[in-house]
């Protein structure tokens, strides 16, 4: 018994110091549909657009090069050559249209979703992301004969799906007038509303993001 006494309560120090290091305490919110949409055109053209830029450029070189070789060489150029000019222009408008793509098939894709809720929390080295899951959906059961006829007189507790985000050299995040975009590099995108937050909470999340990333955080309030 003493030592089960003792588990419990190493266990409850540990909830209590997570808790006492918190930055930010736990908040609950929801991201509208066109929030989503203005965070993923602000994502695109910061991290998408000018990857996709540079190699349309280099494509469109590489056309205009293949053009002046087979003028330069006189007679009707080869057939590889007429191959490779297209090749270049068709891999170059490819790289223009699919992050348009890409966009328009996530944006139909999460219609609805705007009752979705999720939860944030701020630690000294993390953030802790959380989806909460419909307990209804959880239950895999058939319900009891009670319950058909009263209902769960003890309803299902609530469920968290929970996502760390480390604060490193491979986050990215942009402030923008009524929402942070947190962007983890070649990973993951999240969207923090600043409804959810107070004005204090707001201005220690932006100094936060900027003591520990510097560079990598783009304040851009007036936007």
């Amino acid at each position: 018994m003493e030592e089960e006494k003792e588990i419990v309560t190493q266990e409850q120090e540990t909830e209590d110091n997570e808790e006492s290091t918190l930055v930010i305490e736990k908040k609950r919110y929801s991201i509208s549909y066109d929030m989503f949409e203005n965070a993923y055109t602000v994502f695109q053209k910061k991290y998408v657009y000018p990857r996709a830029y540079i190699m349309c450029g280099i494509l469109t070189a590489l056309a205009i090069a293949n053009v002046i070789n087979t003028a330069v060489g006189g007679a009707k150029g080869s057939l590889l050559s007429y191959i490779l000019i297209a090749a270049c222009i068709a891999l170059a408008a490819i790289n223009i249209y699919n992050p348009k793509k890409v966009k328009r098939n996530l944006m139909e894709s999460i219609k609805g979703i705007e009752n979705d809720v999720y939860t944030l929390e701020v630690y000294p080295d993390k953030l802790t992301i959380g989806t909460v899951l419909d307990p209804v959906e959880q239950r895999d059961n058939e319900p009891e004969e009670y319950e058909e006829v009263f209902g769960d007189v003890t309803p299902s507790p609530e469920e968290i799906q929970k996502s760390d985000v480390y604060i490193n050299s491979t986050l990215r995040v942009t402030e923008r007038s009524d929402y942070f975009m947190v962007y983890i590099k070649k990973s993951m995108f999240y969207v923090i509303p600043k409804s959810a937050l107070t004005d204090e909470e707001i201005r220690i999340l932006a100094s936060y993001f900027n003591d520990r990333i510097g560079k990598y955080f783009a304040c851009e309030a007036d936007k």
